[in-house]
This record gives C-alpha cells, sequence and structure tokens, in this order.
C-alpha cells in the first residue's frame, strides 16, 4: 500500500508545478499547440462557465471523470470517444481536475476543429455547386444541382423556379449569384428556423 503512494509523489509533484506554472504543459497533453490562443466566444465562455459551476469539485476544480457530462452541459456535441482520449491522456499523467480556464480551452479548441471540419465539408459542397469556379453559385448551377438531387419538378415545382426563389432568398446584392458565406448564412438559417 505505502510504497505505491511514494512511487507516485515524484508525479504528484511534477503535476504540481505545472499547475503553477500555467495550462501549456496541459494543453500539449491535450495535443493543443500551447502557443496558440483559442477561440472563445462569450457564448462559448459562458456555457462553459455554467457547465465547469455544476461539476466542480471541493478545491473549485473541474473533475476530469465528469468530462463527458461537462461537454454536453457546455452544449458541446464531440464524440464520446473523442472526449475519452483526453481523459485518457490527462490519466495517463496524473491529473484527476483541472482549473476553469483549461477547462474551456479544451472544450473550445474542439468546438473549433469540430467548426473547422464541418467548414471544410460545406467548403467542398460549394465547390461543387460553383461549376465554374468564380467563387460564386448561380441560378443556373444550384437548377443544375438540385436537378442532380431531386429530379427535375419532384419537389412539387420545377428545378428552375425552386432555384431561382432560393437565389433569391440569398442574393441580397441583386447580382442573380451566391457567394460561400451567403450560402453558408442560407444554411444556418435553415437549420436553425
Amino acid at each position: 500500500g505505502s510504497s505505491k503512494s511514494e512511487s507516485f509523489s515524484p508525479l504528484r509533484t511534477a503535476m504540481h508545478s505545472a499547475r503553477q506554472t500555467g495550462s501549456s504543459q496541459l494543453k500539449s497533453l491535450l495535443g493543443i499547440d500551447p502557443s496558440s490562443s483559442v477561440e472563445m466566444t462569450e457564448s462559448d465562455l459562458r456555457q462553459c462557465m455554467e457547465a465547469f459551476r455544476r461539476f466542480e469539485n471541493k478545491q473549485g476544480r473541474f473533475p476530469v471523470a465528469k468530462l463527458i457530462e461537462g461537454f454536453e452541459a457546455a452544449q458541446t456535441f464531440v464524440s464520446e470517444t473523442v472526449i475519452e482520449e483526453s481523459m485518457n491522456s490527462l490519466a495517463a499523467q496524473g491529473v484527476e481536475s483541472m482549473e476553469f480556464y483549461d477547462f474551456a480551452t479544451l472544450v473550445c479548441s474542439k468546438k473549433l476543429r469540430k467548426r473547422r471540419s464541418t467548414h471544410a465539408c460545406l467548403k467542398a459542397i460549394f465547390r461543387h455547386l460553383d461549376q465554374d469556379s468564380d467563387g460564386f453559385i448561380s441560378a443556373e448551377e444550384l437548377q443544375m444541382s438540385v436537378e442532380a438531387l431531386m429530379g427535375d419538378g419532384q419537389a412539387g415545382e420545377p428545378a428552375e423556379r425552386l432555384a431561382e426563389r432560393m437565389i433569391g432568398q440569398l442574393d441580397t446584392s441583386g447580382s442573380g449569384k451566391v457567394s460561400y458565406d451567403q450560402f453558408v448564412c442560407m444554411l444556418n438559417h435553415s437549420i436553425s428556423s
């Protein structure tokens, strides 16, 4: 019994000093570039703070064992295996809890990575629709895509009219074309409505 705690004491001391020097060590353990600052919006921070308060231990730190619930409470939906990887790498270093800043950094960096992969998918779809590669989707390009996806007129209105209606909703400048940002706005709008 006692020999185990003795072999652990140097690690505990090392972890304690890492805690004093800040979170760069913890970041590198979690595969986050220690020099990078993680983007955190105000709502990200608010959600992280609520999640942190819900699960924090007596020392005012977030227990690593509660990471999966913590991510859920912070409304960051990352696969459990991804979170478990972080839990395992922390446990391997003897880290049982973390300060708020580290918890928020972990949550927001995973959120950002997820956002980036979504962005990459959307970019690929946009490039596919933008057949002449001019950086815009025209009504004709959209119409061809609508026809390919649904067949002409299966949606109860001809593909041409549907494409024009979609372009009309998006095209705020009246150019008859849609930029990538407008395309993303439309998708966000249709998802949230």
